[in-house]
């Protein structure tokens, strides 16, 4: 029952979220054309069929069956084709003024029959001729509106018209949407370090502790939070981090983990000195898929990390081949500082490696035994996916965090550098995805895996949430201003085009460049999200 209702509760929050995210997008567009007196027919969060909507003032406010998207419907954002041309018959209604407020498209419709039937013989409902809006010779009101079977539509005018606005307004209107989930992402990361605070290099004062101590550890030698330390293996430390060469800080200290197979920490706890038991620090070979157990000599993972669904926590590592064509190149190991060696220097990486091990079949006997395996098409990062995820093919963990203070300017510092970080790591993986064989579409995520990334971000606590909410909203943004048509980068890219060359590109051209892609868009989103089920069984 309780992991029923955690369920339901991700659920809600990745649509919270992913509302969120897509709402303040939309509301950007909408903003800028409001003001810049561009028609908004339809504020829309969710694609599909409606399944609930609310008219103010000009525009329908709309919730659609699918929460993976919104829209903004413009006048004239599209190609429009027009809905009332020479020929056709109508049915007229009209105010007070005798001004046509109501523009009846089909003329058996029963609840009109007592409109004026007409048959158009001269009309413009644009605005760009001298005579102003009118059908026939019935003038039109500026916010009058068509009368279809199932809704209704306000014309357009062309001062109300995406497509007529100046350069400036459409460049606004367009950027505003990418704008808006950069800015939000830069607020979240903002109310993050304000409420979190942001890192004090100056103290050394343990702030949480995830180091999981076996059992024959009593509690008053193992590390707490608000632990102070004052020295590791006889060095004393006067700083967590310091850019200075001659200061000796917490950071250089576990930095020397080749010298060292445990560190010895004296600490400061109520006033009293106390020495610990010896902490054996964590490896992380990320390039690898894979992190040790922590102070075991022998050569065991402890835990899998990403995709090396291959690999099995137990297993010894033997050897690893990344060119598996070649019989000659597997490299051997007999210690971690062999494997750290190996991982720091496999900067290019492989997509398929060979991993061979020695993995336990008989956990319940006294002598545990093992026999050879051969892994294949085990993935391993190379240097240019692994700086797209902004990660270390290897880097050691003793498992504690400093303590944090509130600075005001500290905050918008740490604020940028999330946001910087968030964006570079875009691009990054857009450099990997396209210019190596590192990372494929395989390996990108989509709704599903959305929601699999937010669920565990809420389980990790409030400050990882946020964090999450910031890099989706900054990814949204960037990944929107990319060129590519059907999105705003697409339409800022024809923008472009119209100032280099002077004129507008062709609207039919245009029209089917951004309907062809939003198709192939869509069915990459699909096969993204069949991956994803996959994975989620997996």
């Amino acid at each position: 029952m309780i992991e029923f209702l955690t369920t339901v509760g991700n659920i809600l929050l990745f649509i919270l979220i992913l509302s969120l995210v897509i709402c303040i997008h939309e509301l950007g567009h909408f903003i800028f054309a409001r003001r810049a007196g561009i028609l908004c027919h339809e504020f829309s969060f969710g694609m599909g069929p409606r399944i609930f909507s609310k008219k103010f003032g000009e525009t329908t406010f709309s919730i659609r069956a699918f929460p993976f998207g919104g829209f903004v419907s413009m006048a004239g954002e599209e190609l429009e084709a027009e809905v009332v041309k020479v020929g056709d018959k109508v049915r007229l209604g009209f105010d007070e003024k005798q001004l046509i407020n109501r523009i009846v498209i089909n003329t058996a419709n029963p609840k009109y029959l007592d409109f004026l039937e007409v048959t158009v013989t001269d009309i413009d409902l644009k605005g760009i001729g001298e005579t102003g809006l009118h059908i026939n010779e019935f003038p039109v009101k500026l916010n009058a509106f068509y009368v279809l079977d199932k809704q209704t539509l306000q014309i357009a005018p062309h001062n109300r018209n995406f497509n007529y606005k100046n350069k400036r307004q459409r460049f606004m209107t367009t950027f505003a949407g990418p704008m808006m989930n950069i800015i939000l992402a830069f607020f979240v990361f903002l109310l993050s370090a304000f409420i979190y605070g942001v890192a004090d290099y100056d103290s050394t004062t343990i702030n949480s502790v995830s180091i999981v101590y076996p059992d024959s550890i009593p509690l008053e030698l193992r590390l707490q939070a608000q632990d102070k330390i004052i020295s590791i293996n006889g060095v004393n430390v006067s700083a967590w981090k310091s850019n200075d060469a001659l200061v000796s800080s917490i950071n250089s200290e576990f930095a020397k983990y080749n010298d060292y197979d445990t560190f010895t920490i004296i600490v400061e706890r109520d006033g009293v000195t106390i020495t610990l038991s010896p902490v054996a620090p964590q490896y992380i070979f990320y390039g690898l898929g894979f992190a040790n157990v922590r102070g075991n000599s022998a050569l065991e993972i402890g835990a899998i990390l990403h995709n090396q669904s291959n690999l099995q926590v137990g297993d010894r590592i033997v050897s690893i081949d990344t060119n598996p064509e070649d019989d000659i190149s597997a490299v051997s190991f007999t210690s971690w500082d062999d494997l750290i060696a190996f991982a720091k220097a496999e900067t290019t990486g492989s997509i398929n490696a060979v991993i061979t091990v020695d993995r336990p079949i008989d956990l319940t006997a006294e002598i545990i035994t093992y026999e050879r395996v051969v892994l294949t098409e085990c993935k391993i990062f190379g240097k240019t996916a692994l700086d797209a995820m902004s990660v270390d093919a290897f880097y050691s963990q003793i498992g504690i965090s400093g303590s944090t203070k509130f600075s005001f300017f500290g905050a918008f510092e740490a604020a940028l550098i999330s946001l910087k970080n968030g964006s570079l790591s875009i691009y990054r993986t857009l450099w990997a995805l396209m210019a190596t064989d590192q990372v494929t579409i395989n390996d990108l995520s989509g709704v599903v895996g959305i929601y699999t990334i937010t669920a565990d971000a809420a389980s990790q606590g409030f400050q990882t949430l946020l964090g999450w909410v910031g890099l989706l909203s900054v990814n949204l943004g960037i990944v929107n201003l990319l060129p590519i048509p059907a999105l705003d980068g697409g339409r800022l890219f024809m923008l472009g085009y119209e100032v280099i060359a002077k004129k507008k590109p062709n609207p039919k051209v245009e029209n089917w460049l951004n309907t062809i892609v939003f198709v192939l868009l869509l069915g990459l989103m699909v096969f993204i999200t069949y991956k994803d089920i996959l994975r989620l069984f997996q």
